[in-house]
């Protein structure tokens, strides 16, 4: 279940200029952003605070703060946190200057007394790369592997640890700390092999070559050490699985899939197999599990009893679910209008949920790339306010971009938009909708094109409708 990556041949030094430049904040704690979903592998959290361009920061900016940290809480026993991070300037300058040659360990501590939390470190495309361990002062760390140079994203997961009891009133603790690595580590080596080429390629590149045979060892030295991270990465899963099963046999991807199954039906797993699931599963694959579960226990039996209230039993019906961009809510397949008025009255409640559900589960959504992804989910975002602000009389659809000025809005959210001032709420609005409507423009077609969330009910049960 290890998903392995593309390698480009020139890493870009993204962070580089805010290095040079100066840390973009002057502030040491940052807070989770309570007003952003971040409970699924693709919703990472972003927080309030803002660089000196105006972007919103990630856990990036916390790595070279000693006294810096992020607070977040756990809501409930179901919540969990996914934070992104990025060490590129590390691994892109590591060979060039000493200082940035570092072994970076990312820790969660002021974990509430007497509950008990995990943490799950994933690389860009999910893989698990990193399970906290005790690290002896009543926290939890991992260091972040060196393995190559080409993989510098990260996210890392807080949750409560096999479905345990949360403190929603006690704020934990993420933070960084940066120690001098030395050289023997598969990202300095890489770099330092290809450095034998760079320059020769950089000249090549100016010339118009495109493919020279300082170029081809360039290309075989990534694919390399590309290779050596699958293959430390696995070597760490079986490390890990052994470790869990205390001398019994370390089961294998079918019994890993079936155990993932087991998981989506919403079925009760043991903390060793829980454990199994988080070293061999990939991030996008637990959240697709996990969302599984909740569609047919959790927010299944609440919208049962919602129903119930409003004396509707739907135990032996049979009908489907439409969910708008806009979030509204449509029912097909009851005939009596006023019953099927009630239902969707009650399923607009949870139109968020299924929406997110429906992310986390549908393979065409997860297919796409991480733009589009996020591009999506914003687009659904942008739709809900436009039909709140207008009532349903403004859409995406209905937009357009010139010189950065949106058209088509009504009066007073034209004033709100394309004149935000310090309003991050409405900035982000108008940010979103220049990017949507970009991707529209450039890739001819319409990113909602990707969106149909629809469900069926049948005796009781959820289901995604294909």
């Amino acid at each position: 279940m290890v998903i392995t990556r593309t390698v480009e041949m020139h890493a870009q030094l993204v962070g580089y200029d805010f290095k040079k430049k100066g840390l973009p904040t002057d502030k040491n704690i940052a807070v989770e952003n309570s007003k952003v979903s971040n409970d699924y592998f693709w919703k990472t959290n972003k927080y309030t605070d803002q660089d000196v361009f105006g972007r919103t920061l990630d856990l990036t900016a916390l790595i070279n703060k000693p006294d810096g940290y992020l607070k977040g809480s756990l809501s409930d026993t179901e919540d969990v946190d996914y934070y992104e991070f990025n060490i590129t300037e590390y691994r892109a300058l590591s060979f060039v200057k000493d200082t940035y040659n570092r072994d970076i360990t990312i820790t969660l501590d002021h974990i509430p007394e007497g509950y008990d939390y995990e943490m799950v470190l994933y690389d860009e495309e999910g893989n698990q790369v990193g399970i906290g361990k005790e690290n002896g002062n009543g926290g939890l760390s991992i260091t972040i592997p060196n393995w190559n140079s080409d993989n510098t994203g990260y996210t890392v997961k807080v949750q409560a640890k096999n479905g345990s009891t949360v403190n929603p009133d006690a704020e934990y603790h993420l933070s960084f700390q940066t120690t001098q690595a030395d050289k023997s580590h598969g990202a300095y080596q890489e770099m330092a092999e290809v450095q034998k080429y760079a320059g020769t390629v950089r000249k090549q590149m100016q010339e118009g070559l495109i493919d020279t045979e300082e170029m081809r060892a360039i290309k075989e030295i990534r694919q390399k050490y590309k290779t050596y991270y699958t293959e430390q990465m696995e070597k760490l899963h079986q490390e890990q699985a052994e470790a869990v099963m205390q001398g019994g046999a370390v089961p294998d991807d079918e019994q890993i899939h079936n155990l993932l199954e087991k998981k989506a039906a919403g079925k009760e797993l043991t903390e060793q197999e829980n454990a199994l699931l988080n070293i061999f599963c990939t991030a996008t694959e637990l959240d697709s599990a996990n969302a599984s579960a909740k569609m047919n226990t959790t927010v299944k039996d609440r919208i049962s009893v919602d129903l119930q209230e409003a004396g509707m039993d739907i135990s032996d019906s049979t009908f489907s679910i439409k969910i708008g961009a806009d979030g509204q809510v449509s029912v097909d397949g009851i005939n009596d209008n006023a019953m099927k008025q009630k239902i969707e009255d009650v399923l607009s409640k949870y139109s968020d949920d299924l929406m997110d559900i429906y992310f986390s589960m549908d393979s065409e959504i997860q297919a796409l790339s991480d733009k589009e992804k996020y591009l999506l989910q914003a687009a659904v975002d942008v739709e809900k306010f436009l039909y709140k602000a207008t009532g349903g009389s403004v859409s995406l659809g209905d937009l357009s971009v010139e010189n950065t000025a949106i058209h088509g809005l009504p009066k007073t959210l034209d004033d709100l938009l394309n004149n935000p001032g310090d309003n991050l709420t409405y900035q982000d609005y108008a940010s979103d909708i220049r990017e949507i409507l970009a991707y529209n423009r450039t890739q001819h077609k319409d990113i909602m094109s990707e969106l149909n969330v629809q469900f069926v009910i049948a005796d009781g049960t959820f289901q995604i409708k294909d």
